[in-house]
């Protein structure tokens, strides 16, 4: 069987600053029509910045779940930007530091069941400090945190961003080889 949905048709119901949302209509396999709705999404780069054995997480408030979240640093992609140059941007942004070395360890659809948003995550080593530029609206803070304390707060469940979890964990595997 081949898996595969013919798009028919699109509909742009939502426009957003930073999603759109589209009902589609798609023919299956079988030749039946189905809807979908879709989130578009520019998608964002993660940064895993490593520092010996400490990794550099920030602090803020999410407003959809209405809590704090302990993060790896990450932003949005702006329209035809290399993921690479968005990783070094908002590593600078959100830490203050710039990595001497940025490679790409991952790549991540966090909710493809209705998302077409791509996580491009990058292990960020041989960082140097400088001063944080967070954006005008965006209220965080950075640390350091051991690994195996980070790891411990992942299976703890004080850690459960998606994409800091998936992050972590390939790059503490990563790391081991």
């Amino acid at each position: 069987m081949e898996y595969y949905e013919k798009t028919i048709s699109t509909e742009l119901k939502y426009k957003g600053n930073i999603i759109d949302v589209e009902k589609l209509v798609v023919e299956l396999p079988n030749g039946k029509l189905a809807s979908r709705d879709v989130v578009r999404n520019a998608g964002a780069s993660v940064v895993v910045p490593i520092i010996g054995d400490e990794v550099i997480l920030v602090q803020q408030f999410r407003k959809p779940p209405e809590k704090v979240f302990i993060e790896l640093p990450a932003g949005k992609l702006e329209h035809g930007e290399d993921p690479a140059v968005c990783a070094a941007r908002e590593l600078k942004e959100e830490t203050g530091y710039s990595a001497g070395k940025l490679v790409k360890i991952l790549e991540l659809y966090p909710a493809p069941a209705f998302s077409d948003e791509v996580l491009h995550i990058y292990l960020a080593t041989e960082l140097e400090k400088g001063l944080a530029e967070p954006d005008e609206d965006e209220f965080i803070s950075a640390k350091a945190y051991k690994i195996t304390e980070v790891l411990s707060m992942i299976d703890e469940g004080i850690i459960n961003d998606s994409k800091t979890v998936a992050g972590i964990l390939f790059a503490a595997r990563f790391l081991n080889k």
